[in-house]
């Protein structure tokens, strides 16, 4: 118990119009051993915390300045920052990770949001082997946490973050059986919010929700048009290629980076095996990335260049460390156009 317990007593006996005297009385104890304690020079017994909260009009978690949670804007500081520690060095940041929530056990909001960062963690901090291993663990148990005791709004991003964890390691009947607890209408409902903001005459909040729902429903379409793409999934060589333009167009018209429309025009020179046209590929994707400053509609159009800035950074950094260690790269790790690549993306920090 820290010795700022005085200080606390002291505040909530002057706002409850008490004199020590009362305190003391009210406590059974003396009026010089209530002046100690607000002076901080000595602590109540633990048996009087209790007593003392009562008289106080709190309780001991407010009487020993103890919170269950974080507040928003100190989980968010705390989120930014690890970002930033993340680049440079991700094990330190899971560690990070790792103190917070011994500190703040039960809380379910901070687990989901830290649960979020571990699984960029291996992307965005170069992890690999165990480390990557250590930030899928935390993942997993930040959002079987969220979704066993948090709020009910957390349930489905959690359930299908933690079904793609699950996909990932190939755990395919958890997958399913995660993904088949999902509400099937829920996405219907996020739907007629935009209708009832619209009706209630709240334009902000009716624009929010839109551009919020244009984002999500436009990486689903990204994620289908992506399987497409490949002549593996797509019935002919041509839907492959409508899927590619169509994917780019995309891309292009909610303002994600053109890199990200570039990737599968990559892939398929992969896939066909036309390294030379892959490898002078993904140098444009690079230039693109490191070039590409302005914000455009829609899904960014609500940003500044700083935010936009740092979000291509982070990008530039995920596809960096993708290059040195995805499998699917490595026919062009030996060409000079990789190299100029890599170093296009090095100097983007």
């Amino acid at each position: 118990m820290e010795l700022t317990i005085g200080t606390v007593i002291a505040d909530l006996r002057r706002k409850k119009g008490m004199t020590q005297e009362q305190l003391a009385e009210a406590v059974g104890v003396s009026a010089p051993a209530v002046s100690k304690w607000e002076t901080n020079s000595s602590c109540p017994d633990v048996t009087l915390l209790a007593p003392i909260a009562r008289a106080l009009g709190t309780d001991v978690n407010g009487l020993l300045s103890f919170h269950p949670a974080m507040t928003k804007e100190e989980l968010q500081a705390f989120i930014f920052q690890n970002q930033q520690l993340a680049i440079t060095d991700g094990k330190a940041a899971l560690g990070k990770m790792e103190e917070l929530v011994h500190q703040y056990p039960n809380d379910p909001e901070l687990w989901f949001q830290l649960a979020s960062m571990a699984m960029a963690l291996p992307p965005l901090g170069g992890l690999t082997g165990e480390d990557a291993a250590a930030a899928n663990a935390f993942a997993v148990r930040g959002l079987e946490y969220a979704r066993a005791y948090g709020e009910r709004r957390l349930w489905p991003t959690a359930t299908y973050l933690l079904a793609s964890i699950r996909l990932e390691a190939g755990e395919l009947d958890e997958a399913e059986a995660l993904l088949d607890s999902l509400p099937v209408m829920s996405h219907l409902s996020q739907i007629l919010y935009v209708a009832l903001y619209k009706k209630r005459g709240d334009v902000e909040k009716a624009r929010l929700t839109a551009r919020s729902q244009l984002m999500m429903a436009g990486q689903m379409v990204l994620s289908s048009l992506s399987i497409l793409s490949s002549t593996e999934y797509a019935d002919t060589p041509e839907e492959a290629e409508r899927a590619c333009e169509a994917y780019e167009g995309v891309v292009k018209a909610l303002g994600y980076p053109h890199a990200i429309g570039e990737i599968v025009r990559v892939n398929r020179a992969l896939e066909t095996g036309e390294m030379d046209a892959a490898a002078e590929q993904f140098l444009q994707l690079a230039k693109n990335l490191a070039g590409d400053f302005a914000p455009t509609p829609m899904c960014f159009s609500s940003i500044g260049h700083e935010e936009y800035g740092a979000y291509r950074r982070n990008l530039g950094r995920i596809l960096r460390n993708c290059m040195k260690t995805d499998p699917q790269f490595a026919p062009l790790r030996e060409m000079p156009q990789f190299a100029e690549a890599l170093e296009i993306l090095n100097n983007m920090e």
